[in-house]
């Protein structure tokens, strides 16, 4: 019979109902502060031997990851603050449901995928907590270079913020003397003065030169959130029947209670 013991009902719990098809071949029991879920048949091999294997790893993945992470942070790379932390772990918690596009991830759940089918291989019996602690230093060197990554994402994080932030200041602080903008989505996003005439990249060049800032000095014209950061007015009206559309969100989020979000059958101008 193959036995394993779990000092946590919780992950007791987690690895039994990760067994799907061959769960009738288990069993669970709780003694007092101690947990074991069995296999009835003699030896794990089969079905039972694969799916010992996968419900492993859903448990590690789920239970003790992150926290091996949270060592990793504390002790390799010398992050203290909690806040810090929570904010790189939930990250993290998003890396395992879709990570970043064109980032390269080292392979920490093959490694220890593969730790886990030597670790079982005829074993009778697991201590769960050793065995996890096992796998944590098998996968140490792994786990710390995943870790990095995850901090290199987070790192690039608090430099948007901050690339944020010095916008907000500048639509707020910077008087360019344009009380009001009009910003109109039709095939694209056209930005209009209050009287009407569409404002022309000459123009936003020349306003770049005039009111230099740091933080826009690099933006290219063709992106449709510049020339609104460039002529920072007082007022931005947008005009636009769509929701989720990413530009019009940011132009919202910088320019706060600046900016007004209308239906385009509110657009004040008839279009050449």
């Amino acid at each position: 019979m193959f036995c394993i013991h779990f000092s946590n009902r919780s992950e007791a719990v987690i690895f039994y109902n990760a067994i799907v098809s061959e769960q009738k071949l288990w069993l669970f029991k709780e003694h007092g502060d101690r947990y074991e879920v069995k296999l009835i048949s003699t030896s794990l091999s089969g079905t039972a031997y694969v799916e010992s294997i996968r419900a492993f790893l859903q448990l590690i993945r789920k239970r003790k990851m992150l926290g091996w992470m949270e060592g990793v942070l504390k002790h390799k790379y010398y992050y203290q603050d909690d806040q810090e932390i929570q904010r790189i772990l939930e990250i993290a918690r998003d890396f395992e449901d879709k990570p970043p596009s064109g980032l390269k991830l080292p392979p920490i759940y093959h490694y220890i995928r593969a730790f886990i089918q030597d670790y079982l291989i005829a074993r009778t019996f697991v201590k769960f907590d050793d065995m996890s602690a096992e796998c944590l230093q098998a996968a140490h060197a792994c786990i710390i270079e995943y870790t990095g990554k995850v901090i290199d994402e987070y790192k690039q994080e608090e430099s948007y913020q901050l690339l944020l932030d010095s916008w907000r200041h500048r639509v707020h602080d910077q008087d360019t003397g344009i009380q009001l903008m009009h910003l109109l989505d039709e095939d694209g996003l056209i930005y209009f003065h209050d009287e009407g005439n569409p404002i022309s990249e000459s123009e936003t060049r020349l306003y770049m030169k005039q009111y230099p800032d740091k933080s826009i000095d690099d933006l290219p014209l063709e992106w449709p959130v510049t020339t609104a950061l460039v002529h920072s007015p007082d007022q931005l009206v947008i005009y636009s029947d769509e929701s989720n559309d990413s530009n019009l969100e940011l132009l919202m989020n910088i320019f706060e209670e600046k900016a007004s979000w209308r239906p385009k059958s509110q657009f004040p101008f008839k279009m050449a």
